[in-house]
Parts: structure tokens; sequence; C-alpha cells
């Protein structure tokens, strides 16, 4: 399998985020061990679902098909993995496509990868209908973490440092983060590369992620893990553009009184330009867990301001 070497990621390049170590490739199969640490913690003890996804997404752009627009399909599941757990990353090229990606990472000991990703491109593209706000500075700050890659205000490693947004009236529900509105974005993103100038996809994969899990969690008012995303990408991303990200609510699955599921849809747009261009579009579901819902009412801050989502 032809993998270009790409100095400049930010994952896996000259001083890799996520530090590979190989163990086969043949022309039709690659196969590396990963380690995940404490810098790639989402909810506490557990790596942040967008790194896995990441990764998928930088060995795509390694090997350099399909091109863009592409749609992936991550499956979530196995034992699940928490910090420190040693994997294993395998490539295949799909049976059904000369192009096409399948992709595992699996924690040793399992039979069932933790993560699963199917990347075709020239597929038919269904947007999601994304409703753009008029008002995006009318919003309420949601809480965060410490440590969490992407929402994390206290890292000692570099992170995406997002606060997202809350906003609410009689006829929608939405949560938005904004990217690049300020040069202090701008210097992040030298951190967060897959070349010299466009943002890597693993940050746009893990802000989107989180940004739409909390807009399921404000229908649910519980926390939840990652069971399935679709994610298409229509085209690359320069580190200097303006994104925001939007989620909506799209409904629960089980006992209404006692959701099992609840699922999300979102856009990334880029306000570049007179008018917002979507970069990438995608929905998914996350698995309600109460061990996570106590866990965040035990972790988010600011302290005194985040009861109110329970509300």
């Amino acid at each position: 399998m032809l993998f270009k070497d790409n100095p400049y990621s930010f994952l896996t390049g000259n001083d890799p985020f996520v530090p590979m170590e190989l163990q086969t490739i043949s022309d039709s199969n690659y196969v590396s061990k990963i380690c995940f640490e404490l810098k790639h913690e989402g909810f506490v003890g557990i790596p942040h679902g967008g790194i896995g996804m990441g990764l998928c997404l930088d060995a795509w752009r390694k090997i350099g098909k399909p091109d863009y627009p592409v749609t992936v399909n991550f499956k979530f599941g196995g034992s699940g993995i928490r910090i420190g757990d040693e994997a294993l990353f395998q490539i295949e090229r799909l049976t059904t496509s000369q192009s096409g990606l399948d992709m595992k990472i699996t924690k040793n000991g399992d039979k069932k990868p933790y993560l699963r990703a199917e990347i075709t491109g020239n597929q038919p593209l269904e947007s999601v209908p994304t409703t753009l706000l008029t008002d995006y500075d009318n919003f309420r700050a949601l809480p965060y973490y410490r440590n969490c890659f992407v929402c994390g205000h206290a890292r000692t490693d570099p992170g995406l440092q997002r606060r997202f947004r809350l906003h609410q009236t009689d006829s929608i529900v939405q949560v938005t983060v904004p990217w690049g509105f300020n040069s202090d974005d701008f210097d992040r993103a030298a951190l967060f590369l897959i070349s010299k100038e466009e943002l890597h996809p693993a940050a746009l994969i893990s802000i989107f992620d989180e940004n739409t899990a909390w807009a399921g969690f404000m229908l649910t008012k519980a926390a939840g893990l990652s069971v399935r995303l679709e994610f298409t990408l229509l085209r690359p991303v320069v580190r200097n553009e303006k994104l925001i990200f939007i989620g909506e609510p799209t409904g629960i699955r089980g006992n209404p009184a006692a959701p099992r599921f609840f699922t999300a849809q979102g856009t990334i747009f880029s306000l570049n330009g007179s008018n917002p261009d979507p970069v990438a579009f995608g929905r998914g579901e996350w698995i309600i867990m109460q061990q996570y819902t106590d866990q965040i009412k035990k972790n988010l801050l600011p302290e005194n301001d985040w009861k109110w989502v329970f509300l």
C-alpha cells in the first residue's frame, strides 16, 4: 500500500501527536501499533473519538485516494479503549472499490474493533439541511473540561480549546462553535496542520463530533459516547479560514422516558466569502451512558455555572 510521507501532519508527521510503530505493510494492507495517551483524552480516562477518526482521515490523505469529496462512515464498538491502552491500526482496500478504504482500530485482546471507518468517494451527496441562524451573538456559553483535546481549557499539551455555545428559541435548538474569529485561533492552527497551509481534517472531525454531540445532549440532558458518525468532506480547509460549526438534535431511540440513544446532525460552514460555504456535513448517533453523565457533573467547568444544562 503506497503511503506518501507527510512530515507536516501534526498527527503522524515529524513530531507526531500519535506515535505509530509499523508492524506490516503490503500492496493491500497496512498495520501499525498505537497507544492512547493522556494528551488524547476526551471524557476523563478515555481518548477523544476525534483522535481515532482523525487517524483514519490522516491515512486517507497519505494514500491519496479517493479524492474530495469523500464520505466516511465511522462505527464505534468493541469493549472500548482507555488512556494507556495499546491498539492495532489496520488499513485495507475495500474489495468493492479500487479507491475505497476500510480502516480499523482494535484494542489488544479484542476481536471487534474499537473504531471502523469506511471511506468512499464519488458517492451521491445528500447534504444535511442545517438551518443558518441570523443572530449568532445570542447564546449561552456551554461548560467545558480541563483536559479534553477539544474543549479542555487547562491542558499542558496542545488542544483545540473550543467553547461551545447554545442557541435556543421557541422553534430551534442549535449548538455552535466558531473557529478563526481571532488571531489566537490562527496561531493555534499552526499546531494542527496536515500541510503548510491546510488545517488537518482531524481538527474538523473532532470539533464537529463534540459540537454535534452537545446538540443531542440538549435534547436528552444525558451524556453519550459516539456509536456511529457519517461525515462528508467537500474540500480541504486552509489554515486561515473562518469557520462556524452548527449542530442540531434530530431525535432519540428507545423509551422516550429513558432513551438509549440520541441523534444529531450538523454542518461546517466557511465564512470567508460573501455567502456561507459548506465544507463538511454529517449526522451521528450516541449511546447514553449514565457513568458519563455522572462524570461530567463532577468535572465540568466553571464549577459555579454548569447545572443549568440539566434543567
